[in-house]
């Protein structure tokens, strides 16, 4: 039987055919413009700001498309180390194969996202259907790095606390002429994402974090800060102290208070008994997320997310079933986004922990922790008999006793 076409293969494979094309051939085509002779000087400016508009548009086109592969490849490996890790098995060991047949994946068929839509979602020696959960973490993740790339690298650092670190914009002005604390700082932030997202899906499947990946993020986020000071856009506090000393208190710090919030949460959740993570994802998450950002950050995500959480688990107690494992560790991943993106708009505000700290400043997100942790206690608490059993009209029989045999 001939294979069906797959449409979205074609298109994406124009497109590809048809992007190398005009790169490789935009030398020729920017020299044919330069060298044509234009009759007035006004027109040969016009066609020199075309150009210039045209070659911006390239940078951007060729620079989004290469961090998004990077994003992806990343991905790509994450899927991996999600799946492999938490079962105990080596992510160097094996190549990726078929989860029906075994069969090893081509090289081509092994590109991020395209691989899977040139297979069709299927493989190709058993045609059984691949989990679409592959191409979605490796597109979620090259989205992470554009987004991050926008928001933070491009403006030079226009997101972040203060304003601007570096006066380049774009890709000429801070890619290309290499301006390292803006590229360090996101480099960074990307990287803290590489272990919050997998952590995440990790929880999904109800499985245990792996003790390495904890310990390698420490050691990144502790390591990176001291050598490169300045990693913290905001100190912990106002500290007299070098540069290094300040990164590893604001860290430190960091660390602490989202270790407590998170076993605060550990300890008040309602956790289903199937559920091999124990309850470490959240208390994991927050931790590094103090360690990366700071304890403002760490405690104004955990105000958002954790009244949610505690409503959630709530009304999912009163239904008698347990809030989806995972589900929030993926919204707490993307609210620390969306927290990165606006981080300067959330530090000006008076009454959120930012630059200018003061009792004031916590009289919301005190609030809020402090509804979230009710909530979760109320939904831990024991409910009641369902009352609905005995309203039906049959007998209800007294539950059967085994015999209990004892051995003299």
């Amino acid at each position: 039987m001939a294979r069906k076409k797959n449409r979205l293969r074609q298109i994406v494979g124009a497109a590809i055919v048809i992007f190398v094309t005009v790169l490789i051939a935009w030398p020729v085509i920017e020299f044919l413009v330069r060298s044509s002779a234009p009759n007035r000087p006004s027109e040969a400016m016009d066609r020199l700001e075309r150009l210039a508009i045209m070659r911006d548009w390239m940078m951007g086109l060729f620079g989004f498309g290469w961090f998004f592969s990077v994003g992806a490849v990343i991905g790509s490996f994450l899927n991996v180390v999600v799946w492999r890790l938490p079962r105990g098995k080596s992510v160097v060991d094996k190549p990726s194969n078929c989860p029906f047949c075994c069969t090893k994946i081509r090289a081509l068929d092994n590109v991020p996202v395209l691989g899977w839509i040139n297979l069709g979602g299927r493989c190709r020696a058993c045609r059984l259907p691949i989990s679409s959960r592959y191409p979605l973490v490796e597109t979620t993740m090259g989205l992470i790095f554009v987004v991050l790339l926008i928001a933070e690298l491009l403006t030079g650092g226009g997101n972040l606390p203060g304003g601007a670190i570096t006066s380049g914009r774009g890709f000429a002005g801070v890619v290309f002429e290499t301006r390292w604390p803006i590229i360090r700082l996101y480099a960074y932030h990307a990287a803290f994402f590489c272990w919050l997202l997998p952590w995440a899906l990790i929880a999904w499947d109800r499985q245990r974090i792996p003790r390495s990946t904890i310990l390698v993020a420490a050691l990144v986020g502790f390591g990176a800060a001291l050598i490169w000071p300045g990693l913290h856009p905001l100190a912990a506090g106002d500290l007299n102290a070098s540069p290094r000393l300040t990164e590893l208190i604001t860290a430190l710090i960091g660390t602490v208070i989202g270790l407590l919030l998170g076993l605060a949460v550990r300890y008040w959740e309602n956790r289903a008994e199937d559920d091999l993570s124990r309850g470490w994802a959240l208390p994991t998450m927050l931790s590094m997320t103090g360690l990366f950002l700071g304890w403002q950050a760490v405690v104004t995500i955990a105000a958002l997310i954790l009244p949610l959480y505690g409503a959630a688990s709530y009304f999912a107690s009163r239904q008698g079933c347990f809030v989806r494992r995972g589900f929030f560790e993926l919204l707490m991943t993307a609210v620390t986004l969306g927290y990165i993106c606006f981080w300067g708009f959330w530090s000006e505000q008076v009454w959120l922990p930012g630059e200018a700290w003061s009792v004031a400043s916590l009289c919301v997100v005190v609030p809020l922790l402090l509804l979230g942790g009710a909530l979760l206690a109320v939904a831990k608490r024991p409910q009641g008999a369902d009352r609905r059993r005995f309203q039906n009209q049959e007998p209800v029989s007294p539950p059967r006793t085994e015999p209990v045999e004892f051995i003299s």
